[in-house]
């Protein structure tokens, strides 16, 4: 643990790749960081204890990145594989992770509901087009 500070040291203060600066904060553009944010409770790389959700391949992935879990697409039953995985982890990173998932399903009902409205109008549209050509 004592690396991992020295690690956020030198990644917040010198450089850091994923970091992006703009006048309301820094934010990180690192595609396992769970909130981000730029901050040392959020960063995989200062972290040796990090897991986060990857919304393609709905998996767990911990800080050992060949370590992952699949999510079932149930909602429930991903929180309850989140918290057997995540038991002894610290707790923002499992009400983060937890966060993570429900915006990600969120964002799936949405895409859903859009797909089912678009394909309505869309053979609406079609149709009235017919009528006038």
């Amino acid at each position: 643990m004592q690396h991992d500070e020295v690690i956020w040291q030198t990644l917040r203060h010198n450089h850091c790749s994923f970091m992006t600066k703009i006048a309301t904060g820094s934010f990180c553009r690192n595609p396992y960081n769970v909130t981000g944010i730029c901050n040392r409770s959020s960063c995989p790389l200062a972290n040796s204890r990090y897991a986060t959700i990857r919304d393609h391949d709905g998996l767990i992935c911990t800080n050992k990145w060949w370590e992952r879990v699949k999510l079932p697409r149930n909602y429930e039953k991903a929180l309850e594989i989140i918290d057997k995985h995540l038991m002894h982890w610290p707790k923002f990173l499992v009400h983060k992770t937890k966060q993570r998932l429900t915006k990600m399903t969120q964002y799936r009902i949405r895409m859903r509901k859009l797909e089912l409205k678009g394909q309505n109008n869309d053979n609406a549209y079609k149709s009235k087009r017919k009528e006038r050509g």
